[in-house]
């Protein structure tokens, strides 16, 4: 038996004998400075990043921490973006990967347009499955046939061109998962995909008048999240939904930014008639879901539906025209929304039944398979309007588990 002090040296690297396709995986896990900085480790790891197919670029990393004179924070920002400059026109150059699985990228200051579009376009250029950018409003380059193998496309803070509409229609044959993010459309606003399965849209912005249009057949997820800003403002052509036969789960939150502006048409509802969760946000949602429908379709499948910070102060008709179309509903939440104004005199030790006799105007709901029912308020003056919601519907909902807490 060989003595324990006795081993050679760099016997007890298990981790450098492993194949270059796993210590390759290990390194997905880290930043590309990270990886770059491994070659200090031995000779093994001295050019292994060179091939490694997932890049994570981001500017963060050399971003000064400290915080001094403003002198001393332009200059050591200067220092920052030169050495982030420098690292990232080395590594790309060097790198020598054909494909990648994955490439990030991050830039949060960097103001160089034509810089940071030679850096994206050597990326893209590599035909990744999963491209994931923040660009502070930099150019999303054409992606040609590039795209050929993208899976997954995330974009925060980009800005699109008449081209992006273009390239998902025709260049991205296997995109099945869309993330925008703050990003501006300079041109049409349009999202035309048969792959697509996943789709979030959160805080776009677009030219005066634009219409959103979404023609996404194959989708099973929908995030939807759109500000409207005014008359020639933003999104102030509405949004456009076609038919999606698949959508399993959908999250709408359509906002007025100022109160005074009319409602856009949002033609949503019918889009949404397959969906088995939908969750509708925001004190302006319900109303825009009114506008361009004239009948309430029927949600045969939805399972679950939750109003959050929803207005129901139109005397719960939107609810209960919903609840009276929805006749697989087993669940359903209303957290923080807004109730009908106006004080109900509750007589104590009565009759539920014949206490609900006296609210001739409230609307009773059929939902026969609604088993349970969440409501979440915030202020403590908020019970009065919730225990009136419940006696007005006591009748249709006595199969129903009722659960009240505050949130």
């Amino acid at each position: 038996m060989e003595p324990s002090g006795k081993r050679p040296v760099g016997a007890d690297d298990r981790l450098s004998d492993l194949p270059d396709g796993l210590l390759h995986t290990i390194m997905s896990f880290l930043t590309a400075r990270e990886a770059v900085q491994t070659c200090v480790l031995s000779r093994r790891w001295e050019d292994l990043w060179c091939s490694m197919p997932c890049l994570n670029i981001n500017e963060r990393e050399f971003l000064p921490e400290t915080e001094g004179s403003d002198t001393e924070d332009e200059n050591d920002s200067c220092l920052a973006r030169a050495r982030f400059e420098d690292f990232v026109s080395t590594m790309l150059l060097f790198h020598s990967a054909q494909t990648l699985d994955v490439f990030r990228f991050n830039v949060v200051q960097l103001s160089n347009d034509e810089l940071v579009d030679r850096w994206l376009r050597r990326g893209i250029k590599r035909c990744p499955k999963v491209v994931e950018i923040c660009a502070f409003y930099h150019k999303l380059p054409h992606l040609g046939s590039s795209s050929s193998r993208l899976k997954r496309l995330h974009l925060s803070m980009v800005t699109l061109d008449g081209t992006f509409t273009q390239q998902l229609r025709s260049g991205c044959p296997v995109l099945n998962d869309l993330e925008l993010k703050f990003c501006r459309f300079h041109s049409i606003a349009e999202i035309v995909s048969c792959t697509l399965k996943n789709l979030t849209i959160q805080h776009c912005r677009t030219n005066p008048r634009n219409t959103l249009i979404i023609k996404a057949p194959s989708l099973a997820y929908l995030q939807l999240v759109i500000t409207v800003t005014g008359n020639d403002g933003n999104w102030a052509g509405g949004v456009v939904v076609s038919d999606m036969p698949f959508l399993i789960k959908a999250i709408i939150f359509l906002r007025n930014l100022h109160s005074n502006i009319p409602k856009v048409p949002c033609k949503l509802l019918l889009s949404l008639i397959n969906v088995k969760y939908l969750e509708l946000t925001g004190f302006d949602t319900l109303a825009n879901l009114h506008v361009g429908s004239d009948t309430f379709p029927v949600f045969h499948n939805v399972r679950t539906l939750m109003l959050n910070g929803c207005d129901l102060s139109d005397n719960f008709e939107f609810l209960g025209c919903f609840l009276s179309n929805a006749p697989a509903l087993e669940k359903l939440t209303l957290q923080w929304c807004k109730f009908p104004e106006g004080e109900v005199k509750i007589k104590t030790g009565g009759n539920p039944k014949s206490t609900c006799q006296e609210y001739q105007d409230t609307p009773t709901f059929q939902c026969p398979s609604l088993k349970w029912t969440e409501i979440k308020y915030k202020e403590d003056g908020d019970v009065q309007k919730v225990f009136d919601l419940l006696l007005g519907v006591w009748r249709n909902l006595q199969k129903t588990t009722i659960v009240i807490k505050k949130a």
